[in-house]
């Protein structure tokens, strides 16, 4: 019952998030925060930023839980924290423009919330235990709590790596989620967690509404680092720390990609050659330039240039896979506690 209820109250996360999308289309597009959609022949401005509408979802739903749900407020209200914090980065990064570098410090200070409450509540909310699968629980008291920050700021950057196309994110991430979440009810996790995959999933399912091929509202890094720092703060407080390694794996391969070549934190705009080329007839090819950093994107080109839906369609793929692998791994892992 307890299931039931944090799932139905998650499901009103899509029509909210729904609706703030499309409030902040027509908001920004008037208030000229725009970006151009250099993956379109026409290159059409598309409203930027339009993806605060999904931490502010997940914070209200998350406020909302924590009155009528029966849990504890204590990890709700360092969920919310993190969201927040790493919101606030992404729409400073947005607005200002900062240097590559800074993303990955200033996200580092969004995971002191869970460390910081996590001392002060001791098993609330979390335990320095980590589970691997089929090995058991390894208590790291001293390693564990130093680890938050680090994985609140590598999932923020990885998740805001891979948003180079219509859609990719924000469906690749609800997949996670979803997979997540199915693995959680499998396994019998706390309705806490439960709700706070489930939340995560709608909202992202009523932003991509909006943000699928061809997009109407692009996310932004407001977005993105606050829905990657969601990620990594759901990996501790529900206990499914492998799980969640394993279901961004496409996230994670590329950045390493991106990082081997480029060997630096820096932003796409920065950079003077491109990974990707657009071609006459709207398809996207390898761009053949050694000096390009090498991506995700750029590697599933490789020799067979292909639109814009059927590479979102094949890193959905990956996504799907990583989380079908991701629920085995809960399933080997046990009952997170």
């Amino acid at each position: 019952m307890a299931n039931t209820i944090a799932i139905l109250i998650a499901l009103g996360s899509f029509p909210v998030s729904l609706a703030l999308t499309r409030f902040f289309m027509y908001w920004n597009l008037k208030h000229g925060i725009i970006g151009i959609d250099v993956h379109k022949l026409n290159r059409p401005k598309i409203p930027e930023m339009v993806g605060v509408a999904v931490p502010i979802t997940l914070v209200l739903f998350a406020a909302i839980y924590a009155m009528v749900g029966g849990s504890s407020s204590i990890p709700l209200l360092a969920y919310c924290l993190v969201v927040g914090l790493a919101a606030l980065v992404g729409a400073v990064d947005d607005r200002l423009k900062l240097r590559g570098i800074f993303k990955p410090l200033l996200t580092l200070l969004c995971g002191l919330p869970v460390l910081i409450l996590g001392l002060a509540f001791p098993g609330q909310v979390y335990t320095s235990t980590l589970h691997v699968p089929l090995f058991g629980g390894y208590h790291l008291p001293v390693i564990y709590p130093l680890t938050i920050l680090v994985a609140v700021s590598v999932t923020s950057n990885t998740v805001n790596m891979l948003d180079p196309l219509n859609g990719s994110m924000a469906g690749g991430i609800s997949i996670v989620a979803g997979g997540l979440l199915i693995g959680s009810l499998l396994v019998g996790a706390g309705s806490t967690s439960i709700f706070l995959y489930a939340s995560l999933m709608f909202s992202l399912l009523g932003f991509l509404y909006y943000n699928r091929f061809p997009a109407r509202a692009f996310a932004g890094n407001v977005s993105q680092l606050s829905i990657g720092a969601s990620v990594g703060a759901l990996a501790i407080l529900g206990r499914t720390e492998i799980a969640s390694i394993v279901a961004i794996f496409p996230n994670i391969q590329n950045s390493f990609f991106f990082l081997s070549r480029i060997r630096r934190f820096t932003e796409h705009r920065e950079l003077t050659s491109k990974p990707t080329k657009l071609l006459p007839d709207g398809r996207l090819a390898d761009s053949e330039d050694p000096r390009a950093p090498l991506t995700l994107v750029r590697t599933l080109l490789i020799g067979r240039p292909a639109t814009e839906n059927e590479i979102v369609s094949t890193i959905w793929m990956l996504f799907l896979t990583s989380a079908s692998l991701a629920v085995i791994t809960l399933l080997l892992t046990g009952v997170p506690r």
